[in-house]
């Protein structure tokens, strides 16, 4: 019996209970350990399934990484396999109405802020079943999950918070009667959500009303870390040109509400969207909607920072 049969089952359990006809696959390296394993399903478009990296053999270090607002787990695949070859299993969650064939319904939910952290919850949980110091890291939105996440239960995270690109200061409506007016309206002008574009872990459109159902976790991590600093180590990585998501927000994050921190600066002029990604994605010359997502040239030195700051601040912590 391996020691995480408890996290599968309920990896298992979690996305039985959101999606159809799942099936658990086990990916197996030569030494026959599982060493990745992910739920499929009819919804969910191929290569944008959640997984878990695990060791066969039990390990203190687990970490959960979210993907970003419109793309799926395959953009933390790359991140997530350098904290597995640090010696840490690894958790990738499928946020909700992402990665899907049809997003369109799923996509316009009242209640999509809420689900997306219950997402982090219930993987935080699942890691929790796997390693006793547990981490969590995220690019784009998921870095303003994980943030989140802290902000909510900094107990129970032990290890540290790792954030690529992360969204940390978006400013957007925050009154909740304006914000449902507005997100109503933002439904209407979105159109119908296509789940396939040229990217084929992405959708080609990112909708309004999804950014300001981010909108609102950003306006409530503003609020709860009013006058406080976290004591987990946090990692930044942000590229100085990024205009999705502001270098000077996660410059205030460290400076002002973390206790140990380093930031790692790319200065390439890259897009948003290709910071996490070692490889080119292939695109689907099928389709003719979205945006090419091109390697980060500086992955290998920027890995290389975020895991030397993760094995002297994280890896050693007992619980």
């Amino acid at each position: 019996m391996h020691y995480y049969n408890k996290a599968v089952s309920l990896f298992q359990k979690h996305y039985a209970s959101k999606l159809t006809d799942i099936s658990i696959r086990y990916q197996d390296d030569d030494d026959d350990n599982h060493r990745v394993i992910s739920i499929s399903s009819p919804d969910i478009k191929p290569g944008n399934e959640p997984r878990i990296y695990v060791h066969n053999v039990p390990t203190s270090q687990v970490i959960v990484l979210a993907h970003g607002l419109s793309d799926s787990p395959y953009y933390m695949t790359a991140i997530a396999e350098a904290f597995y070859a640090a010696g840490a299993n690894v958790v990738l969650p499928l946020m909700p109405a992402h990665g899907l064939k049809n997003p369109d319904q799923a996509m316009e939910d009242f209640k999509l802020e809420s689900k997306w952290r219950e997402e982090i919850d219930i993987a935080v949980e699942i890691a929790s079943l796997m390693g006793a110091v547990i981490s969590l890291g995220g690019f784009s939105s998921g870095g303003a999950l994980c943030y989140n996440k802290i902000l909510r239960d900094s107990d129970m995270i032990t290890g540290g918070l790792f954030l690529f690109a992360a969204a940390i200061d978006v400013k957007l409506i925050s009154e909740l009667g304006q914000l449902r007016f507005v997100s109503a309206i933002a439904k209407r002008t979105d159109g119908k959500i296509k789940g396939y574009g040229m990217d084929p872990y992405k959708y080609p459109k990112l909708p309004l009303f999804a950014a300001l159902e981010l909108g609102q976790i950003i306006n409530q991590n503003e609020k709860l870390s009013e006058g406080r600093r976290i004591t987990q180590a946090v990692f930044v990585a942000h590229a100085i040109d990024d205009v999705t998501a502001k270098l000077n927000a996660v410059q205030k994050l460290i400076k002002n509400h973390a206790d140990k921190g380093l930031l790692y600066i790319l200065s390439n002029g890259m897009a948003h969207a290709e910071l996490p990604l070692q490889k080119d994605i292939i695109l689907d010359e099928n389709y003719k909607e979205g945006k090419p997502a091109y390697a980060n040239p500086d992955f290998d030195m920027m890995i290389e920072s975020c895991i030397g700051f993760y094995k002297k601040n994280t890896v050693g912590i007992t619980t």
